[in-house]
Order: C-alpha cells, then structure tokens, then sequence
C-alpha cells in the first residue's frame, strides 16, 4: 500500500479524511480545488477514481475493488452521519456522475454493470441505487429519500439445500452470491421527480417529466409526462391546467 495522503496532499490541501487504503495499481486523479472530508477511500488493485474541479465529499465511503468512478466538476456526495446510507461500492463496473449533481444516496455496482447519472439531479439519502447491468438517470431529476432503484433482483433463486450450503460455507456472510442475478436495463428519463420511498425496478423506463408519487411500485414502464402512483403502479397522463 502507498501511503495515499502523503501522495495526495500535494494536489490538494484541503484534506481532511479518517482513512485512506489505495493500492500501488490503483489510479486515481483529483482536481486541485476538490475537497474530501471525513471519508473513507478504499482502492483495490483495478481501481479507477476520477474526481472533476471543486467535487466535495463529505462523510461518504468510496470501495471500488475493480472498475471505475468518475465523478464531474462541482458535484457533491455530501453523506449523513450515523447512517449507513452513504457509501459507493463498485465490484466490477463503472459509476458516472454527471457535473453539479447532489448526492446522498448509496450505489452499489457489481457483475460489470454500467451506471450513470446526468447533470443536475438531486438523490438524497437513504436512497438504494442496485446496477448489475445497466441504469441510466437523467439530467435535472429530483429523487427523494429511501427510494429503491434498482436493475437486478439482487439475489438469485437456489434451492434451499444449495443456499444452506453456500451459508456454510462462507459464514458469517449470509447470502453472498457468486452468479450474477436476473437483470434488466433501467432508464429514468430528465425532469423526473420520484416521491419518497417510491422503488423503481428492473426493466423499467421512466418517461421524461414524470412524477412518481410516494411509495408507488414500478414494475412497468410508463410513458412520457406520467404521473404514477400505486402498489403495483398505475399511471396516467399529466393533466395540462
């Protein structure tokens, strides 16, 4: 391991971070005028980070154990304390956001999956964003708190005999999977707004300009201008007055 704050500290003086794990073949760049803070940064050996100018992170967690996060100019990952909610988890994929982006949400990114997220959305905390494949968030969205997003059932379905064994075998975790789950793309268009704890998932198209109301349950697409609502979710067009 290299010692990461030595090496860091002559692009960017305004450090001020709990704990830093970077390997020799990991590469990372920030901009000069970006501040970390009160974080933790863990890169593996085929880790990539790439943070734009005037980028604040701000009690958040960063793990890529393989693949890469790039984050653009004046975005903020801005984490709430004593949650768990605030932490990117890249193992095997790619997380782009976008520039001037708010964040407090958690992403976890596995099986190459491909997430990115476009310009000028908000995501607060307690928000859930899963990508095994591919989603897409786009520009000027307003995504509340304890949203679930996700492309992937996360988990796949073994018999009970082939779980209990999985269990045993790699206790204490429980559940940890080797195979990659049933997925499918999702893509949330610009101008939405996604109510709070509203859970978008797999295979699902969210047109652009829609309101997703609280607690509704995609698990369909829906058109442009749509205002959804339910558990499962109906929708209908946006009314003009």
């Amino acid at each position: 391991m290299i010692n990461f704050f030595k090496k860091i500290i002559r692009f960017n003086k305004k450090i001020d971070a709990n704990y830093f794990s970077i390997s020799e073949k990991a590469f990372y760049q920030i901009a000069e005028n970006s501040k970390i803070i009160n974080s933790k940064i863990i890169l593996e050996n085929d880790a990539q980070l790439i943070i734009g100018n005037n980028v604040v992170i701000d009690n958040y967690t960063i793990k890529i154990v393989k693949g890469i996060f790039t984050i653009g100019d004046n975005t903020q990952l801005i984490g709430v304390k004593n949650t768990n909610s605030n932490s990117v988890f890249i193992d095997n994929g790619s997380l782009s956001i976008a520039n001037n982006c708010i964040i407090q949400s958690e992403f976890c990114i596995r099986f190459g999956g491909i997430c990115k997220v476009d310009s000028y959305t908000g995501i607060m905390h307690g928000t859930e964003i899963r990508c095994d494949e591919q989603l897409s968030i786009g520009k000027y969205n307003m995504i509340s708190y304890e949203c679930m997003i996700y492309d992937t059932n996360t988990h796949c379905t073994y018999s009970s005999e082939k779980r209990r064994k999985m269990t045993n075998e790699n206790f204490p975790y429980i559940g940890l999977e080797i195979e990659k789950p049933e997925t499918k793309p999702v893509l949330i268009g610009d101008d939405c707004w996604l109510g709070k704890r509203c859970v978008v998932l797999k295979g699902v198209n969210v047109g652009q300009n829609s309101t997703i109301a609280t607690n509704a349950v995609l698990t369909k697409s829906c058109p442009v201008e749509s205002l959804v609502y339910g558990n499962p979710a109906v929708f209908k067009q946006k009314s003009n007055t």
